[in-house]
């Protein structure tokens, strides 16, 4: 078994990411098994004793759903890690599959196309394989829903999204101070951490280097994630950046872990 390295910008949510991309190699191997299912000499065997066009229909649309789900499936999961431009966020990918198969009401497919197998009294091998399959993918859908809920109580989508994180606060013992101003968890005092601004000036750089029409908007982005780094405003500013910043990613993409690290 490979092990597959999780994109730097979504290490806080690794195991959830790793869990679709495991799922998405399974939908790839089911892709192949309902190729392999039509192309069984009693599919078609099967399919041509049912003369009602709108039964025959009915018949097929368990492989041709089954199909189309198990690629857009795997297509789709597998670009979470690598398709950066696509998807740029946590966000992002929730919002492609949202609405997607995962959510559809599949149950009535199966069942009406067992109730032509019944009513032409078909013995398919081929269906029965076809309805196993279907009904292992309903499972992983509801797997794939489940995880991008995970994803939305994640940390880093709400950073994305500006819902307020609880971060919860350490116990940090303090002894021998005279003098001095100290603040810990105090909402009435700006903290930053200072020794990041390297990266802005990196980010600035890559800018000016690269071939862009339109760079203000993404000078200005860094320049906020930098003035925000270290309050509660650093997410807004860095879903702004990563807005502004997605039709070029393969110039930011370096970048991408040392900023997620920021969150």
């Amino acid at each position: 078994m490979t092990t597959t390295n999780i994109r730097g910008d979504f290490k806080g949510v690794e195991g959830q990411i790793a869990r679709l991309l495991a799922i998405g190699e399974e939908f790839r191997s089911k892709d192949h098994d309902w190729s392999h299912m039509k192309n069984r000499e009693d599919w078609g065997r099967n399919l041509y004793k049912i003369a009602d066009g709108r039964k025959r229909a009915i018949f097929e649309r368990i492989y041709s759903d089954g199909r189309d789900m198990a690629l857009y499936m795997s297509q789709t999961l597998f670009s979470i890690n690598y398709d950066i431009t696509t998807y740029p966020t946590i966000s992002s990918v929730i919002e492609e599959l949202d609405g997607s198969w995962i959510d559809s009401n599949l149950d009535p497919v199966v069942e009406d196309a067992k109730e032509v197998v019944e009513e032409y009294q078909l013995n398919c091998w081929a269906f029965d394989q076809m309805v196993t399959l279907f009904k292992d993918q309903q499972r992983l859908a509801k797997v794939v829903r489940d995880t991008l809920d995970l994803l939305k109580n994640s940390n880093l989508y709400k950073l994305e999204n500006g819902i307020p994180v609880d971060k919860g606060t350490p116990s940090v013992n303090i002894s021998n101070v005279t003098g001095s101003n100290i603040s810990v968890a105090s909402s009435n005092v700006k903290q930053k951490v200072e020794g990041t601004d390297a990266i802005f000036a990196d980010l600035l750089a890559a800018i000016d280097k690269a071939d862009i029409e339109q760079k203000d908007a993404l000078i200005e982005s860094v320049a906020e994630m930098q003035e925000t780094h270290g309050t509660p405003s650093f997410g807004d500013a860095y879903k702004r950046f990563m807005a502004a910043a997605a039709n070029h990613m393969t110039v930011f993409a370096p970048f991408l872990p040392a900023l997620a690290g920021l969150l």
